[in-house]
């Protein structure tokens, strides 16, 4: 996550450089010495009234982060998705649609397009698993759409610790990318049993509009449909709902937003700390 509890580092860099509400302290403080009588301001009182007039740092707190604001999704097929006027916001309602559309049971996506399609229109594969990947390439494609860039170690631990990953490489070199390059990437974490969550959806700029996000939830979804998992859930940027709603995803009936707990500085030692 970007942001951080307490003061950030661009408020400590901008007061370093003194900015002009800074400077515009300076002489305040001046003007009223010199109203007062004083000749040459004590550089003590000078420091005393600047520190009075700048902005105190906000007290720690455990603030959500930005997942808060993303509409958390759950799959319930295209069968249900696709009726009616969406989601009811009644949960009642809702399980009898389920019930009513699928006997109970979710249906797998339908793979819109073949992967030999892609391969042969895009010059692009896609692949299963987190072998083959590069945690350079992986963070590029991050950066390029707007995630943040991981830390490298921890990025490939969390990659050995995802339930299922799929992601799409260039086939051949092209202009676009080199050959085997990573262009497009999705994950689930999951218990395997119980519930999944999609993460880290992501395609290169370059690559958009040509189907692959749609075919990479495709085939996430259905691996995670047909490992008999039953609550397969995503939290999307508001933009994107409508893709996943046509792939049979739904708003949560209850309106449920994520919260997360961030990390933050320890005032004193720099030190960052999990938030509690």
């Amino acid at each position: 996550m970007k942001s951080f509890i307490g003061c950030s580092l661009s408020e400590k860099f901008h007061s370093m450089k003194k900015p002009h509400h800074f400077r515009g302290s300076r002489c305040m403080a001046s003007a009223t010495l010199s109203a007062r009588g004083i000749g040459r301001r004590p550089t003590a009182l000078l420091a005393t009234t600047l520190r009075e007039r700048q902005p105190a740092c906000p007290v720690p707190q455990a603030v959500p982060s930005s997942i808060a604001s993303k509409p958390r999704l759950s799959y319930v097929g295209q069968a249900v998705a696709g009726g009616g006027d969406g989601i009811s916001p009644d949960k009642t309602t809702y399980g009898s649609r389920l019930e009513e559309a699928t006997g109970g049971v979710l249906r797998p996506p339908t793979i819109s397009r073949p992967d030999t399609e892609f391969e042969t229109k895009l010059g692009v594969q896609f692949v299963e698993g987190r072998e083959g990947i590069l945690i350079t390439e992986l963070n590029e494609l991050f950066e390029k759409v707007g995630f943040p860039r991981r830390d490298p170690d921890r990025l490939r631990v969390a990659l050995e610790n995802t339930y299922h990953i799929i992601w799409v490489r260039a086939a051949k070199q092209s202009r676009l990318a080199r050959q085997g390059q990573i262009i497009g990437f999705a994950r689930a974490t999951s218990d395997g049993v119980l519930s999944a969550t999609v993460w880290d959806v992501a395609v290169n700029p370059a690559w958009q509009r040509s189907g692959l996000g749609r075919a990479l939830m495709e085939r996430l979804t259905k691996k995670l449909v047909e490992a008999g998992i039953p609550t397969i859930t995503l939290y999307a940027e508001p933009q994107v709902v409508g893709l996943y709603e046509k792939l049979g995803y739904v708003r949560d009936p209850d309106g449920i937003r994520g919260m997360a707990f961030q990390r933050r500085k320890k005032e004193k030692t720099g030190l960052l700390t999990r938030a509690a």
